[in-house]
């Protein structure tokens, strides 16, 4: 399958840490410089992504580097000792800093890494069960598969996921997020879930949504948000909003910059941040095509008369 531009971004991102790793090491041959130059000057696109990873090691190994520096400089005054503690304090640090750039720049390679089903940041897939029924999973979502003879579950461990349900009256479909589970027959609607709450959207048919002691049952076109133990009230939903993502694009109306901030890093490895909170209360419209959101950053440089100051694959918005 053809790798789209954000996925093959998010592979050189993923080539240049391990290449980092390995040059940090302490012990690098000829030959491992030499296939590191033909890796780097395979294009532009691979020296970019090697660049943008040493400025994010030149700004988080500062500590690292002093570490090794005062134990390099202990294990002078033993000479026997000296290589191999320099060996042991090489991949010290490039362990240190892989930890550091998977934390910060594929923090959803982290989470939930035993999951039936999983998607990255920026990705989406569909996938049918044995039933018949089909899960379309959202950017960076992951969730678990229980097909029995009584029932369908699906554990929605973070994420966001559209349901197709297949009609079968003898096995109810339930999907669990944290504390809230929504019981289906024969419908269509999407559960997004954070961790710590979300919401549940129907598109198609009929639903029931419980949570604790409450229950609501939401027709077509509505909405209700969850939140630990508890359920909000039924909201008439943005259809057009809601859906949007199963077509490639986000759209949301009327809604502060910083919220929109908040979605479109969903999507992106490297995180937007706004500098300027009045700015980030700033209402806007937007209608974003996801394979192609650092478009859309520099039309909003123009439209609202911001900067956009990168750093790496980050982006600093300010006024």
């Amino acid at each position: 399958m053809t790798e789209t531009p954000q996925q093959f971004r998010e592979r050189l991102s993923q080539e240049a840490v391990a290449w980092q790793v390995r040059l940090s090491s302490g012990a690098v041959s000829d030959a491992t410089r030499a296939e590191f130059n033909h890796w780097r000057q395979q294009s532009a696109a691979h020296e970019q992504a090697y660049q943008e990873t040493t400025q994010l090691w030149q700004q988080l190994s500062g500590p690292l580097q002093a570490d090794r520096q005062r134990r390099l400089a202990l294990a002078a005054a033993q000479r026997l000792r000296r290589q191999s503690r320099h060996r042991t304090i090489g991949f010290a640090v490039a362990a240190s800093f892989l930890l550091l750039v998977l934390a910060g720049l594929f923090p959803d390679y982290l989470r939930h890494p035993l999951a039936d089903y999983r998607t990255h940041i920026g990705e989406q897939t569909s996938i049918q069960l044995a039933d018949g029924s089909v899960i379309h999973l959202n950017t960076d979502t992951a969730l678990n598969v229980s097909l029995s003879n009584q029932e369908r579950r699906i554990e929605l461990l973070g994420g966001e996921a559209e349901f197709e349900v297949a009609h079968d009256r003898t096995r109810p479909f339930r999907v669990s997020a944290g504390h809230t589970t929504t019981e289906a027959l024969g419908t269509r609607f999407i559960v997004r879930y954070d961790g710590n709450g979300g919401n549940v959207t129907l598109l198609q048919g009929k639903i029931r949504t419980a949570a604790s002691n409450t229950t609501a049952t939401l027709s077509a076109g509505q909405q209700i948000a969850f939140h630990a133990n508890d359920l909000g009230t039924v909201q008439t939903a943005d259809m057009d909003s809601a859906e949007a993502w199963r077509h490639g694009r986000l759209l949301m109306n009327f809604v502060p910059l910083k919220q929109v901030i908040a979605e479109i890093n969903r999507y992106r490895r490297g995180q937007i941040r706004l500098l300027d909170d009045k700015l980030g209360e700033k209402e806007v419209n937007i209608a974003v095509d996801i394979q192609h959101i650092d478009a859309w950053l520099e039309a909003l440089e123009t439209t609202l008369g911001v900067k956009a100051e990168r750093l790496g694959g980050w982006v600093l918005l300010r006024v």
